[in-house]
């Protein structure tokens, strides 16, 4: 898999925000969710949720004080629903109506809480460590009122998705469980997988699936979850995925900083400047404002030094900010590249080889908005895979390109 690092950019990726962590595993970060107020609200190892409202400026403690916060999950209706483990409150499902103000027990759960998850019809599913008191997958169609157990195998859960076809996805180690009919029956397959422990699932816009795994690489299934293909090989420890919305993937590890992929992970860019060396991370979530954000073990909680992806918030911006896969590609010896803008802003393009060496830049300077094409003649460069990226004040993308001579 090609690495391109992301550090050679001349601005470091990440800043550390001011989030009260003393070093120690307490304060590790597991789940990072936005309420409805655009505040960021973060569970920890041992001391409960943490949120903020200026992107981690400040912050204040909200709730569950002492709890480990396994996971966090909102509702279409703004609802937070957070999986809690500690002998404060009594471990199990907590649920806050207020943006996590004020949290309600609505489940009682003595084993250990994998994962939160709710549907895009609000449905809530829970996967838990296997013990013999309490195990396998709950369920609750009406936001935490009623449970029924919908998964009885002796496994544990450690990840779970819906997809839109309705079939529900639950990893367990080295193996995929999935039922169509929501728990009644379920089918097993591991066509493709390793023996490995599943941290992460995603699902871009053409319903391809993404499994991230401690140890043995990320995995894609093009079938729905019956067969599965390696991406990345053996390594990493990889401990969650997300997906913007321009179709970029970022994956976190456990002491190898993040990487990204615009192209299913065929190729990724580690992006680490400004992190430091051999940080664990273990949660991330992107914002409605784009910016990515890193959930640390021990090391605190960092955030992009801009956004990722063009504001989620005003929608109609979305197809504005742009910037077009080269055509043609392959190309020799040239190529052009489209690019847009919503709004006046300065512009840097500039194109690098494998290594990170700079080695053309087409736009630097301010341009009005608009649409813009602009030209890369590459007859006087070797044959290989080189990157494009541009930045602006508010967006940020790289793609690849090939030049074959």
């Amino acid at each position: 898999m090609l690495i391109f690092s992301q550090s050679l950019f001349s601005q470091d990726f990440w800043v550390k925000t001011n989030f009260p962590t003393d070093n120690s595993s307490l304060f590790s970060i597991y789940s990072i969710i936005e309420n409805n107020t655009n505040e960021i609200l973060v569970g920890t190892f041992a001391k409960g949720i943490f949120k903020t409202t200026d992107n981690g400026v400040a912050w204040s403690e909200s709730g569950l004080n002492n709890m480990w916060i396994t996971s966090l999950a909102k509702d279409n209706s703004g609802n937070i629903y957070a999986g809690a483990i500690g002998s404060q409150f009594g471990s199990g499902i907590f649920k806050s109506i207020d943006d996590g103000t004020t949290w309600t027990k609505i489940f009682e759960i003595e084993t250990g809480i994998n994962k939160v998850y709710v549907s895009s019809e609000n449905e809530i599913y829970i996967g838990l460590n296997y013990t013999s008191e309490q195990s396998g997958i709950y369920y609750s169609s009406d936001g935490g009122n009623n449970w029924q157990k919908i998964f009885n195998e002796s496994e544990n859960v450690y990840t779970i998705i819906k997809l839109n076809t309705g079939r529900v996805l639950a990893a367990s180690y080295g193996k995929i469980y999935y039922s169509d009919n929501n728990g009644i029956n379920w089918q097993i397959t591991s066509s493709g997988l390793t023996s490995s422990t599943p941290s992460s699932f995603a699902i871009n816009s053409e319903n391809k699936i993404y499994l991230a795994t401690l140890g043995y690489g990320i995995y894609e299934s093009n079938d729905s979850g019956v067969n599965w293909t390696n991406k990345t090989g053996a390594g990493w420890e990889y401990s969650d995925l997300e997906i913007d919305n321009n179709e970029i993937m970022y994956a976190s590890t456990r002491g190898n900083w993040v990487y990204k992929s615009d192209d299913n992970w065929n190729s990724s860019v580690l992006i680490n400047s400004g992190m430091g060396q051999d940080k664990y991370v273990l949660d991330l979530y992107i914002d409605k404002k784009g910016y990515l954000f890193a959930g640390m073990d021990y090391y605190g909680f960092y955030r992009s030094n801009t956004p990722v992806v063009v504001s989620l918030e005003n929608d109609n911006l979305l197809p504005s900010f742009y910037l077009s896969q080269n055509y043609p590609n392959p190309f020799n010896p040239s190529t052009s590249i489209d690019y847009s803008l919503p709004s006046n802003d300065y512009v840097n393009l500039k194109v690098y080889d494998v290594l990170g060496n700079e080695v053309a830049i087409l736009v630097n300077e301010q341009k009005q908005a608009g649409n813009y094409r602009v030209s890369f003649d590459g007859s006087k460069l070797p044959s290989g895979i080189y990157f494009y990226s541009i930045q602006t004040g508010r967006f940020y993308q790289v793609r690849k390109m090939l030049l074959i001579k």
